[in-house]
């Protein structure tokens, strides 16, 4: 039996080995990067208190969110068969995923991932803006 699984806990811990060298390599230049960061800043301001800046943790993009929401927005702009605003596309969307209408972060929220799917959209050449409706645009599906 042993002849079967040593090769794979073998691998296996080479593989892990490898991500660790890579992780480990990552660690040391986001260091370069930030006594090159501090250098600069303190060009700027010698006496600037580089050290008491908080670190900020980076958001995780979850990609399949991103693909939904595109198609959500997609079906979205469908559906009306008139062109909309984001605000207007993000009121749909919160009703078709039933979320909290009352919460004003959701809201924001919303219509932050509406805007950057249509965006996206738009260099995809899916949908285009341009019509304004006081200070929004209109987004609607390319013919």
């Amino acid at each position: 039996m042993n002849e079967f699984v040593l090769p794979g806990l073998v691998k296996r811990r080479a593989e892990l080995a490898g991500e660790l060298d890579a992780a480990q390599a990552r660690v040391q230049q986001l260091y370069a990067d930030l006594a090159s960061l501090d250098a600069v800043i303190r060009q700027f301001d010698p006496s600037y208190p580089v050290d008491a800046i908080q670190a900020k943790r980076p958001r995780a993009v979850a990609v399949g969110e991103f693909v939904d929401m595109g198609r959500t927005v997609l079906d979205v702009l469908r559906q009306a068969g008139k062109p909309l605003t984001i605000p207007a596309v993000a009121e749909r969307v919160i009703a078709l995923r039933a979320l909290d209408a009352a919460s004003g972060a959701v809201r924001k929220a919303v219509e932050s991932s509406v805007g950057r799917a249509l965006r996206h959209q738009r260099v995809a050449g899916t949908v285009r803006n341009g019509e304004k409706m006081g200070r929004s645009s209109l987004w609607a599906l390319v013919s």
